[in-house]
């Protein structure tokens, strides 16, 4: 009985000491599938902001990335953009970023990455993580628990793979979606997408300030007047205050104004920016830059004087003489109404009319 307690010590004993000889030597593994599975290569690299951690045994590739590389969790799948891919004897690639086909949906990819010691001195980095990841189509999966990297070694210009969604990624995305909000219509679409892109950028991004926090919650995609413009998309000067934007000083803020630039065509008509002056066509009563209010140019009748095709209130020549109406001095005293336009044979129609 002695010798067989003895034994057991020993075997205690000696698979302690293993643990702690396996893991005070860099190392990326974990239980694959219900087996051991530990990596032969391993590397890590940071890009863009985040982390990336590639392991590999035989064809098997494991590639971790998160969105930063703070000291901190990471969750993965739903709308998480950190990832974990792996690369099957096969060639198939599974991702947490793919969800399971609702056909055999039994558990979502979903996970955590952990980074827990990022050494800037000995350049290596150390962690655990866990997930299950889907097929591009969503009908296979595979699943990692118990993982550990342990100081692996950060060599830059290494890992050349991209994935998941880092914070600069995700700010660049943000803001090219917010830049086309002065341009045209911006869409009730463009506000749901701007809408999602400020939620990745939050889950990417260290939002230490609150900043970001503070421009989702913010953000109003409703459509109070109905006239196809968001309603934060109608906060013109940007204050954050909807009430006080009243383009046509109508008394109505634009977030309740069917026609915001009182032209006499309802915005939701209105697209585009004709004369190219920065101010799209719903909120310049000027469409065409003839220096003529379109509201005086019979907008909402559908005035053609030319019969070109082009409506006067966005037509730059009304009579389509070769002559710009601008040029036809239609507005002497420059209020935006020509009913002092000049009529050089004063035949009872202004030049700017006249072929």
């Amino acid at each position: 009985m002695y010798k067989n307690l003895l034994y057991l010590l020993l075997v205690a004993l000696f698979f302690g000491c293993a643990d702690t000889v396996e893991f005070n030597n860099p190392a990326v593994q974990g239980n694959f599938e219900g087996q051991a599975w530990r990596a032969t290569v391993h590397t890590a690299a940071t890009k863009d902001g985040g982390l990336i951690v590639r392991a590999q045994r035989g064809t098997e590739v494991l590639l971790l990335f998160t969105t930063r590389t703070d000291v901190a969790q990471y969750p993965l799948g739903d709308n998480n953009t950190s990832e974990a891919r792996f690369r099957g004897v096969d060639g198939t690639v599974y991702s947490t970023l793919n969800a399971p086909d609702a056909s055999i949906q039994v558990f979502p990819s979903d996970g955590l990455i952990e980074i827990t010691e990022f050494n800037t001195v000995a350049n290596t980095v150390t962690g655990s993580f866990r997930f299950n990841a889907f097929s591009a189509d969503g009908l296979n999966s595979v699943n990692f628990i118990d993982g550990v990297f342990f100081q692996v070694p950060i060599r830059q210009n290494i890992v050349e793979e991209t994935g998941g969604t880092t914070c600069e990624i995700a700010t660049n995305a943000a803001m090219m979606l917010a830049a086309q909000f002065g341009s045209g219509n911006p869409s009730p679409t463009l506000c749901e997408d701007y809408q999602a892109a400020l939620e990745i950028q939050l889950l990417s991004c260290d939002d230490t300030d609150g900043s970001l926090q503070m421009a989702f919650d913010n953000l109003d995609c409703d459509d109070d007047d109905m006239d196809g413009i968001p309603n934060s998309f109608e906060d013109i000067n940007g204050d954050g205050n909807l009430n006080n934007d009243d383009t046509d000083m109508d008394g109505t803020p634009d977030f309740l104004d069917a026609d915001d630039d009182g032209d006499g065509v309802d915005t939701s008509a209105e697209t585009g920016d004709t004369d190219g002056d920065g101010t799209p066509n719903y909120l310049d009563n000027d469409d065409d830059g003839d220096s003529i209010l379109s509201s005086f140019e019979n907008a909402a009748a559908g005035q053609d004087t030319d019969m070109d095709g082009i409506l006067d209130y966005l037509d730059d020549d009304d009579d389509n003489d070769g002559a710009l109406t601008v040029n036809e001095n239609p507005d002497p005293n420059g209020d935006g109404n020509p009913d002092d336009a000049l009529d050089s044979d004063m035949n009872g129609t202004p030049d700017y009319l006249q072929n």
